[in-house]
């Protein structure tokens, strides 16, 4: 591996860390809890509801399972970079909107140690926040028994928490696989609340608050992989268990109405418990196809010292990879197709209910000529809400574009 190789790939690392960490987001659902969270996966499981678990491939970086990383090649350095657009669309009862954003969403390596050992790292977001919404309303009147007055109340939000991690995979046994990963969880979140009276300037006085969250937290994985052949096909399950751990946040929140009053807490935060497991199975060489199940623990984990706040998320995942002839010289032959769809419900509550989100992906893998790399074009599809429960239908349409470089980087020349 060269010494100019390293150094432009930890640069572009920290590139990246700093654009995962600006990333711009809008959805009024990502005012409640710590935003929208995000899926730990990259590459071409994202085109493929977001598997995690089983997946074991050479070809992709799995953070989600750190088990995963020994499926590399002995001679070969990964790297895995992706980007997206989005269409978001809002329908209430008597409204519509959309938006398009634009993001960098993650960076990941990963390399061999040894014949048994591998190493992983990258950066990924974990949760976003982007909202900028108003809403009036007529309220009695202090002034007067038999008067209203309008209220207008304004919510605006942005920023998000990152997560930086490095993970270790350890063949155990000919067809076990473990392994660790530390993170270290990062961010801030900026949410301003104003309420005015038009008109009513004597009466009533306008108030604006604002509240900030800091984030700073070391986090800890550990996976597990068993993978088995079958005759040509291949069965691998997998699993994943994060910790539950106290999360450094820091909150201020400011009011100003007639004077200005700033308090800060550390009220208490945690991480929750969270379990996933999950299995891929391939067919030959042509067919792969997983699911996945993730649970996390919302419900007992603090929020803002409480353990009422927040709600148990349930997230199923599955999807299916078809490839020709992954050596064919014919192009459209070794390129890739994928579909994939999943489902949770939220962690966090809107006016005191929880609500579904669900999508639906589609990708197609593009193999660099002469090269392992390939280039996954990623489709999605996603419905949160509904007008009925929560009062805002929120559906996006999602582009997505990443490459996976797979170069042979441990091998001296003898020849120049």
């Amino acid at each position: 591996m060269s010494q100019k190789r390293i150094v432009v790939s930890f640069l572009l690392f920290w590139t990246m860390a700093a654009g995962c960490l600006a990333q711009i987001y809008a959805s009024p659902y990502s005012r409640y809890g710590y935003g929208d969270l995000q899926s730990f996966t990259v590459g071409k499981a994202v085109s493929m509801g977001g598997l995690a678990y089983g997946m074991r491939d050479g070809s992709t970086i799995t953070p989600a399972n750190p088990a995963s990383s020994t499926a590399i090649g002995q001679k070969t350095f990964m790297m895995d970079l992706g980007v997206s657009g989005m269409v978001d669309c809002f329908t209430t009862s008597d409204a519509y909107s959309s938006q398009f954003i634009g993001n960098i969403d993650y960076v990941a390596f990963q390399f061999p140690l040894a014949k048994f050992a591998a190493v992983s790292f990258g950066v990924l977001p974990y949760s976003t926040v982007g909202y900028d919404y108003s809403a009036s309303a007529q309220y009695p009147s202090y002034a007067a028994s038999d008067s209203t007055i309008t209220a207008t109340q304004s919510f605006s939000g942005s920023g998000g928490f990152t997560e930086v991690y490095l993970g270790f995979s350890f063949d155990i046994f000919d067809r076990v696989a473990v392994g660790v990963q530390g993170k270290y969880m990062f961010g801030r979140i900026n949410r301003q609340r104003d309420v005015s009276f038009p008109g009513e300037s004597v009466y009533y006085s306008s108030t604006s608050q604002t509240a900030t969250m800091n984030v700073s937290s070391f986090l800890c994985d550990f996976g597990l992989q068993y993978h088995q052949p079958i005759g040509n096909d291949e069965l691998v399950v997998g699993a994943a268990y994060s910790l539950a751990l106290p999360l450094n946040i820091w909150s201020t929140t400011t009011t100003v109405t007639t004077t200005t009053k700033t308090e800060s807490s550390n009220d208490g935060f945690d991480y929750p418990h969270t379990v996933g497991a999950g299995f891929t199975y391939r067919i030959g060489q042509r067919w792969l196809f997983g699911a996945d199940y993730q649970w996390q623990d919302f419900a007992d984990a603090r929020y803002a010292g409480r353990t009422d706040s927040l709600l148990t998320r349930h997230k199923i995942a599955a999807g299916v990879e078809y490839v020709h002839d992954a050596t064919s010289k014919k192009y459209i032959e070794a390129m890739r197709f994928r579909l994939g769809m999943n489902y949770a419900n939220s962690y966090a509550k809107v006016n005191a209910h929880s609500y579904s989100e669900w999508a639906i992906t589609a990708g197609v893998g593009f193999p660099m000529l002469s090269s392992r790399s390939t280039i996954n074009l990623h489709l999605e599809y996603g419905h949160r809400g509904s007008i009925a429960g929560t009062g805002l239908l929120e559906q996006y349409f999602k582009f997505g574009v990443s490459v996976s470089l797979a170069e042979t980087w441990f091998v001296k020349r003898k020849f120049n």
